[in-house]
């Protein structure tokens, strides 16, 4: 049987491998926020980039509409 000082040793070398895991553990998690945060960002560029490109394209479609309706289309054919 281990006396009170092996005891105490053992469970404060324990509670040391412990103290690393959650400071381990916790540092993952804050990475995993920061690149978490990251690709918010990035997705949220794209969304803002989706939504310039659709306005572009319904400019065009605008302007490709007008120009068919235009005189000087007559008789050509557009894809």
């Amino acid at each position: 049987m281990k006396n009170h000082f092996e005891q105490n040793e053992y469970h404060g070398d324990r509670l040391d491998r412990h103290r690393e895991d959650i400071n381990s553990t916790n540092s993952a998690i804050k990475r995993m926020e920061r690149r978490m945060n990251r690709l918010e960002a990035k997705v949220q560029a794209q969304e803002e980039t989706i939504e310039a490109l659709e306005g572009v394209i319904e400019n065009q479609q605008v302007v490709m509409a007008r120009f068919r309706s235009c005189e000087c289309a007559k008789g050509r054919t557009f894809g």
